[in-house]
This record gives C-alpha cells, structure tokens and sequence, in this order.
C-alpha cells in the first residue's frame, strides 16, 4: 500500500470523490458476498431440521444477495477503470505539454530518442491505467478478507487465528517478488521504448533504408532489442506468474493442517456438516480475496516503475523558460544586437565563440561557413531554441529573455531546408503560420494572395481539389521545391518582420530553385533577413555576408568587398565557381 500511497495516490487524488464512492460501492459488494456463506449454512441446518419454509426460502435470498453484489460489482468496477482512463488520458495530455515545451536539446539529447518518448506516452501510461484498474481490488477485497476472517471467528477462532498465521509468510514472498518486479520492471520498459526508436526510425527513413538496401541491418538491430525486451519480459512473467503457485502452495500446506483440525473437531462432535461447508465457502471466498490482492500487488508495482518514469519527464526543467512577467516584443524596434555571445553543449568545444553583431531593422544578412561552423546555432539563439552560455541577443536594449517566448516567434518567420507539413490540406498549412489572422479572416482571398506571391498558386490550382489537396504525411504527396513553395506562402501569410532562411533552396534543382527564389523574394521584402546559405549564389545581393569558422566570424561585407580581399569568402567562391 505504500507504493500505491507513494506513486499512484498524487495521480488519483485528483478523484478523491470518486474514490471513495468507489470504496463504498467496493464495501457493498463485499458485504453482501460476505453473507453467502452463513446463508448457505443456514440452509443445511434447516435441511437437518426439516424447516422446509426456511429451506424455500433461503435460496431465493441467497439469489437476491448474489444479484445486488453483481449490481454493486458493476458500477464498482465501472467508475474505478473510468478514473483510470481519466489519469491515463491526464498523463498523456502532460506528456504532450511537457514534449512542446521542452527545447531542443532535451529532445535531440535523449537517450531513446522520439521512440522513446512515444513508448512513454504509450506503453508506460497503458501499464498506469492497467495498475489503477487493480485498485478497486486493492479497496474491494481487504473487506472481503476483513469479513470472511470475522466470520471465521464466529465459526471457531482458533481456525481463524490459525489463518492469520500465514499473513506474514505470504507477506515476506509478496516483497520479495515486488523488489524483483521493480528491478526488472525498468529494464523491461527501456528496451521497449529501443524497439519503438527502432520501429520509428525505419517509417521514418523507409526511403533511404530502401535506396540502401539496409532492410537486413533494420531487421536484425530490432530482432536484437526484440530479444532484449524478450529476456527481461520472460523474467517479469515468471515473477508475476510465480506468485500465484508459491502463495497457493503455502496455503495449501496451511489448508491441509486445517483440514486434519477439522476432521478431529468434527469426530469429536464440536463442528457440524453445515458449519464446515460453511467454512469452506468462507474460506473459498477468503483465498480468491487474497489472489486478488495478490494480482492487484504485482500490477502495482509495475505501475509504480511506470509512473516514476513518466514523472522523470515532468519534472524536468525546461531551461527555456517563461519570464515571470514577461513583455510584449517592441513595435518600433531598431536594431537586434548579438552582444559576446558564447555557446556550447554539455561543456564541449563551444560552437560560437564572443559574437558580437548588430542587425539594423531592414538589413539582409547572409552566413556562410562550413558545416559545423555554427551558423544555425546563431539562429537558434535568435528564436530561444537555446539560450546562450555567456552573453545577451538583444531587441534595441531589450534582453530577448525578458519577452514571452510566444511574442518572440510570432515576430520570427522561419523557413528551412527540412521542410514540415502537417497532414492536412494545402490551405490548413499555410493557415498554420497566422492562427490569430487565421481565426479573423476564414476567406481564402488572403491564402490565395500569399500563394501567388510564394509562386505557388499557379501549382496548387492544377490540382482536383485545389487547395484542399492533402500533402500527406510530412508532405510526401508534394514534390521538394511545392513543399518549400508552401512553406514560404507560410511564412509570407505569418507577416513576421524578422525572417531566417536556413538553407532554404539547398536541396532543390535549379528549376525549382527558380520558382523558389521568386517566391523569397517576396517574402524578404520589408524584413530583417538572415539567410543561411551554402550556395553563394543565393546571397549575392546581401546587404552584409558574414564569414563564420569555428564558431567565430572571421569575414564581414559585401559580396563585392569580400572577393577582393581574397580570403575565406574568395576561397568558398572560386570553390563553386570552379
């Protein structure tokens, strides 16, 4: 009871209420289930005694007895598995507020990666939902056994007190195998959470493991995990199988020696026929209490691990965080200055090192630099993705830290090489990137006009249905450069005044990337732009080009400027050029 206290008790006491019309209900049931085996000793001694009305009567209470337990059992059980699909369903909702607000290094640094997290969402919270529906055995059968015991008392109490004498026996193998479940309970849900990180890796990348023919390698890295989970799951069933046979071979031993007890009390005269059956429903009654109990045990345990494990989660701290009271972004802002900037993970070899930079409102900034050089990592910076190590991004004078997290982004358009679709339609899509315009303006005029301008409109209007096409699971259903055209409608329709192209047309052939550009341009008119680009063809027309190099810029100005000194830019220009 002290796991159910400890780990399950602050996710139900949210349904105390509830609870304890449930442990009432769970009394009932007992109470009169409990009443059987006196009825059905009464009517053995009025079969002895020739009390016929007794006799015809007795059964048909027994029927109404037995009928109003089942009435009780139902609504019992009834609102005991609702709370549990109501905590289920809490925890999920938890988990998925906790996965949205979390930044991106939790969710690139975890250990199981997004499989993991799903195994969590799902298969912890099931193994939750299966522990709390064994609760309302946990509050049922303790009176069941409280009652059946009394019972026996009123029988003979040394039978009673010589059942008690087995409690602590049972107890000591129930801790046992509970310290065992614990143990093998963790380890069990960790490689079910490496099968569903493998499990999601192959939907996820079917179309390189396809183009590599690594469909072999997939198969036996899973057979491998699938034979780890095999091997801690095969010790959790013997565990939860083996305490049914242990607890019921001590009883036996125990009911053996009652038994002979019996035997002699009744050759002596002191114990009746009807008394003894009696007895042997009671202690029927008694032992299935005790299996139940037993079983509700084992899954508490279980659950217990689960639930620890769903609440490493919660509790963590999202270093992101909200101000206390935070302020709106500033409407006639000037300038962002990025001011000795310093950034790393977990203490490596940092990946920006002192930048210090001032963006003026209107200015197109482009950055180049190998991979790795940290160019993205600046962007990050910009949309509180991460936060600094050392130093401050600022609006005018203002620390972007002190803004609410969703003020900054909504003034942020970001438009990627990776581009993410939701599985909607074409318009639910670029709907997404305004939702408060979205909820003011249901016309498509304005979708329309935002596709026109991202050079989209003309391809979306060849399909059936238009903008009401489904893209299909992260856009599958589009071709690269109508994804990217959609994503830039997105942007152009959010109308945020500071934008960042993060490789935007890198992975695009040179038609698509015709009809791409077409479209920032659009969307770069009026805006602070930073571009990330390793195609210097695209950057040209900057009104800045920053040079980065491990993490420090090493070359700033123009296109032109930059060629005549003849240093990094030149030496990525002639690379391409030749």
């Amino acid at each position: 009871m002290n796991i159910l206290v400890e780990k399950l008790w602050p996710e139900l006491k949210v349904y105390k209420g509830r609870l304890v019309y449930v442990l009432l209900l769970g009394i009932f049931v007992s109470a009169f289930k409990g009443a059987i085996p006196e009825l059905i000793n009464r009517l053995i001694k009025s079969w002895e005694n020739q009390d016929q009305q007794l006799a015809y009567m007795i059964p048909a209470a027994i029927s109404i007895v037995w009928i109003l337990s089942g009435v009780f059992r139902f609504f019992h059980l009834y609102w005991m598995k609702y709370i549990s699909d109501l905590v289920a369903v809490k925890l999920k909702k938890d988990l998925i507020d906790k996965y949205l607000s979390l930044n991106l290094g939790f969710l690139d640094n975890f250990s199981h990666g997004s499989g993991g997290l799903i195994s969590r969402l799902i298969n912890d919270i099931k193994i939750i939902r299966e522990g709390i529906n064994k609760v309302s055995d946990l509050l049922r059968e303790p009176f069941m056994t409280v009652f059946m015991l009394g019972y026996l008392l009123y029988l003979d109490w040394t039978l009673a007190l010589f059942i008690l004498s087995m409690t602590p026996i049972v107890a000591i193998i129930l801790k046992q195998i509970a310290r065992s479940l614990r143990k093998y309970g963790h380890q069990n849900q960790e490689s079910f959470e490496g099968l569903t990180k493998i499990l999601k890796e192959s939907l996820d990348g079917s179309r390189v493991i396809q183009s590599f023919n690594l469909q072999n390698i997939l198969k036996e890295k899973f057979n491998s995990q699938a034979n780890v989970y095999l091997k801690t799951r095969k010790k959790i069933i013997g565990y939860e199988e083996g305490a049914g046979p242990i607890t019921e071979s001590v009883s036996s031993i125990f009911i053996a020696l009652l038994l002979t007890y019996i035997s002699f009390l009744v050759f002596k005269e002191k114990f009746s026929i009807s008394e003894f059956t009696s007895f042997m429903f009671a202690m029927g009654l008694l032992l299935d209490s005790g299996k139940k109990i037993q079983n509700g045990y084992v899954k508490i345990q279980q659950a217990s691990v689960a639930t620890t494990r769903i609440h490493e989660i919660l509790s963590m701290e999202n270093p992101i965080s909200e101000p206390q009271d935070p302020l709106n972004f500033p409407k006639d802002w000037s300038q962002i200055n990025f001011n000795n900037i310093d950034f790393h993970f977990n203490q490596e070899d940092p990946l920006l090192k002192g930048i210090n930079l001032i963006v003026k409102k209107g200015e197109t900034i482009a950055i180049v630099g190998a991979s790795g050089s940290g160019k993205s990592t600046l962007m990050n910076l910009l949309t509180r993705f991460y936060d600094p190590v050392r130093g401050d991004v600022c609006i005018d004078d203002l620390n972007i830290k002190q803004l609410s997290l969703k003020g900054l982004r909504d003034n942020i358009a970001l438009v990627t090489q990776d581009v993410f679709l939701f599985s909607d339609s074409i318009e639910n899509n670029i709907r997404l990137g305004n939702l408060q315009q979205s909820s003011l303006d249901t016309k498509p005029d304005a979708i329309h006009e935002v596709s026109k301008m991202a050079n989209a409109h003309e391809f979306i209007d060849s399909f059936p249905e238009k903008y009401q096409t489904q893209v299909g699971d992260r856009g599958s259903l589009l071709s690269g450069g109508e994804k990217q055209r959609v994503s830039i409608a997105r942007a152009i329709y959010k109308n945020a005044p500071i934008l960042i192209l993060d490789e935007a047309t890198s992975a695009l052939d040179s038609v698509s990337e015709k009809d791409v550009q077409m479209g920032l341009k659009h969307l770069m008119e009026g805006r602070t732009t930073f571009i990330i680009a390793h195609r210097l063809s695209t950057i040209m027309n900057a009104n800045r080009i920053l040079v980065f190099k491990n993490g420090v810029i090493v070359e700033e100005g123009t296109h032109e400027n930059l060629l005549q000194k003849k240093g990094e830019y030149h030496n990525y220009y002639e690379i391409q050029k030749g």
